[in-house]
């Protein structure tokens, strides 16, 4: 019993050996290439693979398949811009709306904070850049307003913008009632405009400086933001309207993604083919690596494709 345990141990000892020396990392010889730089758009091209290596992956060089990104891929905004639209009715008073912005402000809407921070000089005026409607015997309704560029307010120091609608009547006359609907904050990018907020996601707060109103303050639901008229006497209204704090600063798209070209279990390859579809210059990646239990060994092969029309 004790020479068949010995001969047993002796045994896998041996495959033990055998499975170390055929796992050991071996150095990557791999190649890629293209037998002509230029192509044509629409058409399957050939990339020639030469070597061994356990796994292989590619990166096209097209938008979202690039190599220097797969880490994540920052998206630069600029060319910011806002819109909305307004509606005025009932009433007979003008110059009540004031449409403001702050790169200042930090964000605390207490009533004090708020009028401390208008009387400091923070908040921009831009009511002038946009046509708010002269309220007349006939209701004005979905009034278009911009949009209005905000590049000249916002810098590389000052990334963050609030937003804010003001209604501040005289008291004892006939304020009309404002609606604002349509809010919309977008900036450019090389994907094409981004919309950044809306009035369902601008994170609207009431602030009260003068009289409530009647019924009620200022008021924010889903789809649009006003102020009401309320009903007589009415007296002297400072009521805002203020946005979430808006960051114009680079968004994280995440990681750009290879496209699998051999696993582990799969034979050694010497050809891949793709079809580029947009003209452009592009520099197409392959990772190859082999990879056991104690570590693994990395090359990357960068191949320029210029695809014509």
């Amino acid at each position: 019993m004790n020479r068949i345990k010995y001969i047993y141990v002796l045994l896998l000892i041996g495959i033990i050996s055998a499975c170390s020396k055929t796992m050991e990392l071996a150095s990557l010889d791999f190649e890629a290439s293209l037998a002509q730089e230029k192509v044509k758009a629409g058409e399957e091209i050939t990339f020639d693979l030469r070597g061994h290596a356990n796994i292989v992956t590619f990166y096209s060089g097209e938008m979202g398949k690039e190599y220097q990104y797969r880490e994540g891929r920052p998206l630069e905004l600029y060319d910011p811009q806002v819109s909305f639209t307004s509606d005025a009715w009932f009433g007979t008073e003008q110059g009540q709306i004031s449409i403001l912005v702050s790169t200042a402000f930090n964000g605390d809407v207490s009533a004090d904070h708020v009028r401390a921070s208008l009387d400091a000089g923070e908040w921009i005026d831009i009511t002038d850049e946009f046509p708010l409607p002269e309220r007349g015997p006939v209701r004005e309704q979905g009034v278009p307003n911009g949009p209005f560029n905000l590049s000249d307010i916002i810098t590389a120091e000052k990334k963050g913008l609030y937003f804010a609608f003001r209604n501040k009547t005289a008291g004892g006359g006939a304020p009309t009632q404002w609606t604002f609907g349509r809010f919309l904050i977008t900036a450019n990018s090389v994907l094409g405009r981004q919309d950044l907020v809306t009035t369902q996601t601008a994170g609207w707060s009431s602030v009260v400086l003068g009289a409530p109103g009647n019924p009620g303050g200022p008021n924010a639901s889903g789809t649009s933001v006003w102020f009401p008229r309320g009903s007589t006497p009415y007296p002297a209204y400072d009521n805002w309207i203020i946005s979430k704090k808006i960051e114009f600063t680079d968004q994280d798209l995440g990681p750009d993604l290879a496209e699998p070209v051999k696993s582990y279990a799969d034979p050694q390859l010497t050809e891949f083919k793709y079809t580029y579809d947009v003209p452009g210059t592009y520099v197409a990646t392959f990772l190859a690596s082999n990879v056991n239990a104690e570590g693994e060994v990395k090359v990357v092969k960068q191949v320029k494709v210029v695809v014509e029309p």
